[in-house]
């Protein structure tokens, strides 16, 4: 990373950069032009799955990542660029975990209705 862009982030990222990352990452791609903003998932080390994330590339592939305080490993984990091809997940299915599109709860019908089993047996039931 070049001493320009660190300069940048300690002057202009937040003590917890916690969810700050597509945000921070306009400012610095607007500082730097050279710089690519990137859309996708990051896996860090003690992570059980990806989160969606926001980071910068440079000229020779180099990731950036000014809000990498923010995970416990400092940004040490795998970085998986999204595929615009395919859509962003909107949620994750409480039956099955998988992920959900479109705003929706679950993830299929098959999902909704075993869940909906669940939730009228006796151990879906409050009280």
């Amino acid at each position: 990373m070049t001493p320009a862009y660190q300069t940048w982030m300690n002057k202009h990222v937040p003590a917890d950069p916690t969810g700050k990352c597509a945000e921070v990452t306009e400012a610095m791609a607007k500082a730097f032009p050279e710089l690519r903003r990137v859309r996708g998932h990051y896996l860090g080390a003690g992570m059980r799955e990806p989160w969606p994330h926001w980071w910068l590339v440079d000229c020779s592939g180099a990731i950036v990542d000014p809000t990498a305080a923010q995970w416990p490993d400092q940004g040490r984990g795998m970085y998986e660029e999204h595929n615009e091809l395919g859509p962003e997940p909107t949620g994750k299915c409480p039956n099955c975990a998988g992920y959900c599109y479109d705003h929706r709860d679950l993830c299929s019908p098959t999902c909704e209705r075993e869940y909906v089993a669940y939730l009228n047996s006796p151990f879906g039931r409050w009280g």
